[in-house]
């Protein structure tokens, strides 16, 4: 709900509020991803020396307050300072749950577990816009209409924060909610996929050879891609909905419905690497929807089908906020690999927001051709990008299969710290 109550803000009175105009408001929806990115990384090691529980707690509280403090913005500076702080504060937390994500379920796993994660997404998506209505309504002079949204929900966010703290485990071992018989078998399960469940640091020289793999930056790129739409959805639906000529009650309510439709795509994408064989295949599949969706968008001009595209666009790219980042944390193969891979897919989702915080321009309205089209580009580029990534992994898991690295003569750290370059250990399509 925090990603949408910009949009959701701007349509009853935030960009006239603060006395902003022109590309205003473009710039205080990117201003967050500098420190999005810049604090990414760090985090996410952060978080592996503090611990998930502490960590990714700190954070959510941090970033409820901040949200909190929104509501009593004057100016667009205001806004600027509390973006900024909040893309520090935001930063580690879906790349601290990507890793923690890894660390409890073995490969076969991860994408339909991180499919269950990002439907938060749009699970606010479907929400946020009628609680925003509904939060509307409340006439108390302490805040503006768009003040209460961004003080109600950052409150919300601040206590599941707390309650993080209470239920949150850094992995299996730790929890208090499992028994120990339970806990052994998680172990298990991750000593026979070959992956740490979590007990061994992240070994700094590793993340340098990380940095050089070429796989882990295309298939990042299917997040960034897919980005595009949700970025779209999250912050510009209620907007795009209002320049059809709605009332600014309509808009916020009627983006439940591509939200809608993007839940149900996260969801059953959950199960579209077994529906159909790989990550591959249904990553091109929700990429052709993201391409209908935006032609279009670009086409017509009544507002049922319109509205009807919007929906397709969110089926699509909620469906590859699913499997972009599952088919990047399948083939992490441990902790280090893991840490750097979590923090590479979310700066580049990081980065497709930002992009898209300018591609929906007031001087479009109401077509947002420019918009729409880059969209288009979106959808293309997963295409390119899916197919780099299937000829890295078959290319790759042959080398293996014809001339494996010799591991006899290494010691057990030696061959801890191969992760994805253990002979035994093969790719995921």
């Amino acid at each position: 709900m925090d990603r949408g109550n910009l949009g959701l803000s701007k349509v009853v009175g935030l960009e006239a509020d603060t006395h902003m105009s022109g590309s205003d408001f473009n710039v205080v929806a990117s201003i967050m991803y500098p420190t999005y990115l810049l604090f990414m990384l760090p985090s996410n090691l952060a978080l592996r020396k503090f611990g998930a529980r502490f960590w990714l707690s700190l954070i959510t509280v941090a970033w409820g307050l901040i949200n909190m403090s929104m509501a009593f913005a004057k100016s667009r500076a205001d806004l600027i300072i509390c973006r900024l702080l909040l893309g520090a504060a935001e930063s580690g937390a879906s790349p601290g749950a990507l890793m923690l994500v890894t660390l409890w379920y073995p490969r076969a796993m991860v994408t339909s577990r991180i499919g269950l994660f990002y439907s938060a997404f749009a699970a606010g998506s479907v929400i946020g816009g009628p609680i925003a209505t509904g939060i509307d309504t409340i006439h108390n002079p302490r805040f503006k209409r768009w003040g209460w949204i961004f003080f109600v929900e950052g409150l919300t966010t601040a206590g599941f924060g707390l309650v993080m703290y209470i239920f949150l485990a850094d992995y299996p071992d730790k929890s208090w909610v499992l028994n120990r018989k339970e806990k052994d078998l998680i172990n298990r399960r991750m000593e026979q996929d070959q992956v740490e469940g979590g007990k061994r640091k992240v070994e700094y020289k590793r993340l340098l050879h990380h940095a050089k793999d070429p796989l882990i930056y295309s298939l990042a790129l299917v997040l960034f891609c897919a980005n595009f739409g949700i970025n779209t959805i999250l912050t510009f639906a209620a907007i795009i909905v209002k320049e059809m000529g709605f009332g600014s009650s309509a808009s916020q309510a009627m983006q439940a419905a591509p939200g809608l439709c993007g839940f149900v795509g996260i969801m059953i994408a959950r199960w579209y690497p077994r529906w159909f064989g790989s990550h591959f295949r249904s990553s091109l599949f929700n990429a052709f929807w993201l391409i209908f969706a935006s032609a279009l968008l670009l086409g017509l001009t009544n507002n049922g089908g319109r509205i009807f595209a919007l929906c397709m666009l969110s089926f699509g790219c909620f469906g590859n906020l699913s499997i972009g980042p599952g088919w990047l944390m399948s083939n992490v193969g441990g902790p280090t690999r893991s840490a750097f891979s979590g923090a590479v897919n979310v700066m580049f989702g990081g980065l497709g927001g930002l992009c898209t915080s300018y591609i929906y321009r007031n001087k479009d309205a109401p077509r947002y051709m420019f918009g729409h089209g880059m969209n288009m580009f979106a959808g293309l580029l997963t295409v390119v990008t899916s197919v780099v990534s299937y000829l890295i992994i078959k290319r790759r898991n042959h080398q293996k299969t014809a001339s494996p690295v010799d591991i006899s003569g290494m010691s057990q750290e030696e061959i801890n710290d191969l992760e994805s370059d253990h002979p035994d250990f093969r790719y995921i399509l």
